[in-house]
């Protein structure tokens, strides 16, 4: 028996409570030195086993003797927090005074303050959440070094001693680590990293990066190892797949886009059609375990901000032997699929492959080919019956999806035109039929090869979408009714209910509100091993096939139906498999969630700057966010700013969370309200437009 378990069996018999280590020697009769550290350790472990909780004035106590809930702290600027409890239930409200040196996103044990509904404080904490923060280095006058953290939920500024500054200056941005939360009133680190000046695109937009753990570079080997591996298609490796380069073939992506990862032929059959989806063979050149292949886990995604991309692998491989590139030989997986006219898919197959894309095409081209454009038509006649049977496929296809009920989220995605370090311009990014095509038969590949892979019953890696939890669905009802909007709420929901709403509501002004906190009500997909469905597709099978080259949970599945295909799954390699997607799967969703704040910061970062200028100037918007220090506000343009209360009319103003509106009597502002706004600036240091009411249009009745 270990010396801590012999300890709290000591504690448990002499039924200690309150007590201090000092109280527990004496009892246990202990008198050394060294018997005294050993105790001081063994209490401290049991503290993060979570067996016995750390009171007031250094005492102990067991966890079963308090009312001590587990959870995460959600920190705000002003020096308050909130538990997230991990048994779910509502939030526990923590004041400064509580957190006890606590701090945001730390694991920690609350107990209830008597007296109060809603209120806590810190008695123990379990583990540090952050040890690396990102923020601006500054000095005092008498020399101390801090660094104030890019993250406004972090309490306290954290100390840098003179031997930890690496040469850091006022006004650098920098990456600390922290190795120390109790011996001073701050957080004590050293500065492990410069990334630029403050306030310059080149500064901050590491600073966002590095604050979500990615990095833009490669280690030399992994570049060494990219090289390597970006030469012509080996002839030998040619002769061992099905050869479609005689099939025509296109590609369609954004005009700037370098890594084409996925390639369509699409033929008619009858009354019905063929689609061929191939996707770049990543798994035959990056090797399991190997260096390219931990760099690519490391990061689990690529990450897109406005003015660079951060690749999943080096771009030797991205946009070199991986990239299915016009009139080069590529190596690929492909699914073939068999669809009636229906759209059902009544056959299919997936095989290792060789193709020669014939043309590299974009969006846009597409897209005027579907709408006459003669010349272009007279480009590309050689493929333009394909283009016109891909829409007809793809008309099919969108209208059985919609039949089934899979919900159509309106697209969010900014587009920015950057030149010379300067936004030009910020607008919603245009979205055709061209990109419908796309998207319609990566989500059929997708799920055709989930589907296909569940019934082998080996391991694999799938896209799971759960249904909403219902608190969240009678939240979103309630919500929802403030709109005069009907929301049907079942037992079980179906995603057809949300459709129904969506279709309910295009047009309207509280079109883009409405299904932003419809997504927000929605629980995150995720990826697991389990199949589960995905309930906003209303698919009982999907996966992520499609895009290995910047997504790691693809380049997974592509390994397991490689080894599948060429009957190198059996005994232990299954076992090993099954490790292996697990552990993808966990990875990925984590860092998944990180490149969307990631991207998300980086999106509010230049939608600031380009607002920059534009102080003074008059806007229409629909009120985004209600909160009880203010209002967001969208602009047409995507860009939302925040009108703080002093901005606001004169008046006493009341949150009513549960309504979504600030009032004060006189005057109303609600959740999806139009109003006429005047940009007064912004503030850079939290990356926000600050707007002030300019003109009240009539409410929304």
């Amino acid at each position: 028996m270990e010396f801590k378990e012999r300890l709290l069996n000591e504690i448990k018999s002499a039924g200690l409570d309150n007590f201090s280590d000092k109280l527990l020697n004496r009892k246990l009769g202990i008198y050394s030195t060294f018997e005294k550290r050993e105790v001081t350790k063994a209490l401290d472990e049991l503290v993060q086993d979570g067996v016995l909780v750390s009171v007031e004035k250094g005492n102990y106590t067991l966890k079963d003797k308090c009312d001590a809930v587990s959870g995460v702290l959600r920190g705000n600027r002003r020096g308050f927090a909130f538990l997230i409890r991990d048994d779910g239930k509502a939030d526990l409200f923590i004041p400064h005074k509580g957190l006890h040196g606590a701090q945001s996103g730390d694991k920690v044990y609350v107990v209830p303050v008597k007296g109060t509904a809603d209120e806590g404080k810190v008695v123990a904490v379990i583990e540090r959440g952050k040890r690396q923060l990102v923020g601006e280095y500054t000095s005092d006058r008498a020399g101390h070094g801090f660094v104030v953290p890019d993250d406004e939920s972090y309490f306290s500024d954290v100390f840098i001693p003179t031997a930890g500054r690496g040469g850091a200056k006022n006004k650098d941005k920098v990456v600390v680590n922290i190795y120390d939360w109790d011996s001073g009133k701050n957080p004590v680190g050293e500065i492990t990293e410069i990334l630029g000046r403050a306030n310059t695109i080149k500064g901050d937009t590491l600073a966002i990066i590095r604050d979500h753990g990615f990095y833009e570079n490669f280690s030399k080997e992994a570049l060494y190892d990219a090289e390597r591996i970006n030469k012509p298609v080996d002839k030998k490796e040619i002769a061992k797949r099905t050869d479609y380069r005689d099939l025509l073939t296109i590609t369609i992506d954004g005009a700037d886009a370098k890594d084409f990862d996925d390639a369509i032929t699409v033929e008619r059959r009858g009354d019905g059609f063929v689609l061929y989806v191939h996707i770049a063979d990543v798994a035959h050149y990056i090797k399991q375990d190997g260096i390219l292949d931990t760099e690519a886990l490391k990061r689990a995604t690529s990450v897109y901000l406005p003015n660079m991309v951060l690749p999943m692998l080096p771009e030797a491989v991205s946009n070199g032997v991986c990239s299915l590139q016009e009139n080069m030989d590529r190596l690929t997986l492909s699914c073939v699929m068999e669809i009636d006219k229906t759209g059902k898919v009544t056959g299919n197959k997936i095989v290792e492959s060789v193709i020669r894309s014939n043309h590299r095409m974009t969006y846009d081209d597409v897209q005027k080919i579907l709408d006459g454009d003669k010349k272009l038509i007279e480009k590309y006649a050689d493929v333009y019956d394909m283009i016109t049977c891909a829409r007809d496929l793809e008309r099919i296809l969108n209208a059985k999806r919609r039949n089934r009920g899979s919900i159509n989220f309106i697209s969010e995605e900014p587009k920015f035109t950057i030149k010379d370090g300067k936004v030009l311009d910020v607008a919603p990014y245009p979205y055709y039929e061209s990109n419908l095509i796309i998207e319609e038969f990566m989500l059929l590949a997708n799920e055709t090869v989930a589907e296909f892979m569940y019934h082998t019953e080996l391991p694999f890696v799938y896209r799971v979408h759960e249904a909403p939890n219902k608190e969240k669905v009678l939240e979103f009802k309630k919500f929802v009714s403030s709109f005069n909007y009907n929301f049907v709420v079942h037992q079980s929901m179906h995603a057809s209910e949300y459709q129904k709403l969506l279709d309910d509501i295009k047009g309207t002004a509280e079109e883009r509100i409405i299904s932003k906190v419809m997504l927000r009500s929605m629980q995150k997909a995720k990826y697991t091993t389990g199949n589960a469905g995905h309930f906003g597709l209303a698919l009982e099978y999907y996966c992520h096939f499609t895009s290995p080259i910047r997504r790691y949970p693809d380049l997974t599945i592509h390994r397991v139906i490689k080894k599948m295909l060429t009957g190198q799954l059996s005994g232990a390699e299954i076992t090993k498999t099954l490790i292996r997607c697990e552990k993808a799967a966990a990875i990925s969703s984590e860092r998944e969630i990180a490149a969307e704040c990631a991207e998300r910061d980086g999106d509010d970062y230049f939608k600031m700057l380009y607002m920059a200028d534009k102080s003074g100037e008059v806007y229409d918007g629909i009120i985004s966010g209600v909160t009880g220090f203010g209002v967001f506000v969208q602009l047409q343009n995507t860009v939302e700013g925040f009108i703080l209360l002093d901005k606001l009319p004169a008046g006493k103003y009341k949150f009513d969370e549960g309504r979504f509106t600030l009032s004060s009597g006189k005057h109303v502002y609600s959740l999806g309200d139009k109003i006429k706004i005047k940009v007064d600036g912004i503030s850079r240091e939290i990356r926000r437009v600050n707007f002030s009411v300019y003109e009240e249009k009539a409410r929304r009745q």
